[in-house]
């Protein structure tokens, strides 16, 4: 069976225009992606943690006398501890690294304090450790764990 020849000048143009229609799309990809609004800032929705419901966390602390142990879910790569402290769900939630070096805080119910590796204490408040803001928003409790966040504790209720 014979094979019909090609027009290369029909080739050509065929190819350019292919080629044409890619670069249009790459641009509208482009120029659609810059549309709405003017931020050039990007915040990840993982550095902001919700825990749950503070009365909820609040009595299971008090019951239990254990503080909570999270991964970091902002990057993983560094344990957390979400602990409350005194009486009204509403306030007294603070948050920090549980990990001292390569080594990761253990809970003493009895002392109600922790460990490192080495056998150094550390107190239920995490002393010296480094700490992330907490609020608690409309009853959740809610860790900022943002690179620029505060070490500031507070609450508030809406």
């Amino acid at each position: 069976m014979p094979v019909a020849r090609s027009d290369p000048r029909r080739a050509t143009i065929v190819g350019i225009a292919g080629v044409m229609v890619g670069t249009v799309m790459i641009l509208l990809v482009l120029f659609a992606g810059n549309l709405g609004d003017d931020s050039s800032h990007t915040t990840s929705s993982r550095s902001r943690f919700s825990v749950g419901p503070a009365a909820t966390f609040a009595d299971s602390i008090s019951r239990d006398q254990t503080p909570l142990f999270f991964n970091d879910t902002a990057t993983g790569s560094r344990p957390i501890v979400v602990h409350h402290l005194g009486t009204d769900a509403k306030a007294g939630w603070i948050a920090f690294d549980a990990s001292v070096g390569d080594c990761t805080l253990t809970w003493h119910r009895e002392t109600q304090d922790f460990t490192d590796c080495n056998g150094r204490r550390v107190p239920a408040d995490g002393d010296d450790l480094h700490h992330y803001p907490v609020v608690v928003e409309n009853g959740d409790v809610i860790v900022d764990l943002s690179v620029d966040a505060t070490t500031t504790t507070s609450s508030r209720s809406s």
